[in-house]
């Protein structure tokens, strides 16, 4: 996959802004108002977001969309669920292990196939 970096960038960027998500999630269920709305999780996760969504554009103009997004959706879910499981202690059970699995590989005879 051409700019690789970008890529890697852009998946780390999605992830680190659903982590907080998940964050101020957390907060606004712990102190519900409106100030929480613009904690520093919310603004963090819509600046990684952003960042994201600008690497995102610049890997899609050099790859093809359908070996580029597999393998970023893939990367971005196996890391997110890699985080929640370590940052948040959410059980990664077999059955969820055995699912990813299935995904990926999935994911893996899609980009193969081209």
């Amino acid at each position: 996959m051409n700019q690789f970096w970008l890529a890697m960038a852009a998946i780390l960027c999605n992830v680190g802004a659903q982590v907080a998500v998940k964050l101020a999630g957390q907060k606004i269920e712990a102190q519900p108002g409106l100030l929480v709305w613009i904690s520093p999780e919310i603004l963090l996760a819509v600046f990684l977001y952003g960042l994201a969504f600008l690497f995102t554009i610049k890997v899609f103009a050099v790859n093809p969309i359908t070996v580029a997004g597999p393998i970023m959706a893939g990367a971005t879910f196996v890391l997110v669920s890699l985080a929640g499981s370590i940052i948040f202690a959410e059980v990664l059970s077999l059955q969820r292990l055995l699912g990813m699995a299935t995904i990926l590989l999935g994911i893996l005879m899609v980009t193969r196939s081209i």
